[in-house]
């Protein structure tokens, strides 16, 4: 698999969310503000989200070279939210987007 650009920050990292992210992606998927806002994506589970990492994700960063990234917090690696630039069926152009578990959520353990 090529090796595909990472960002950082002073204090974050973001990079191509893997396979190894599967546990975060399914706890973000199914947080209140998620479903709240975004709505509902089918993943109940950790091999769902896998399955969704592997269908969804990856394909367009293969195809184009970006696209979902796990956004980390280099003081304690906890990863805090995603964030992405995605080729949505339907939308003319590329759309940005972004989800952050809630401030207030204890420190998680899927590092």
């Amino acid at each position: 698999m090529p090796t595909y650009k990472t960002f950082q920050t002073e204090r974050l990292l973001l990079r191509p969310t893997s396979q190894e992210d599967a546990l975060f992606i399914y706890e973000l998927f199914n947080s209140p503000k998620w479903l709240q806002f975004i709505g509902e994506r089918d993943v109940k589970s950790e091999e769902a989200a896998r399955a969704y990492i592997r269908a969804k994700m990856l394909p367009q960063l293969e195809k184009l070279g970006f696209s979902n990234y796990t956004v980390i917090r280099k003081a304690d690696n906890v990863k805090l939210g995603s964030c992405g630039l995605y080729d949505r069926p339907g939308l003319e152009g590329i759309d940005l987007g972004f989800a952050f578990f809630a401030a207030t959520r204890e420190k998680r353990l899927c590092l």
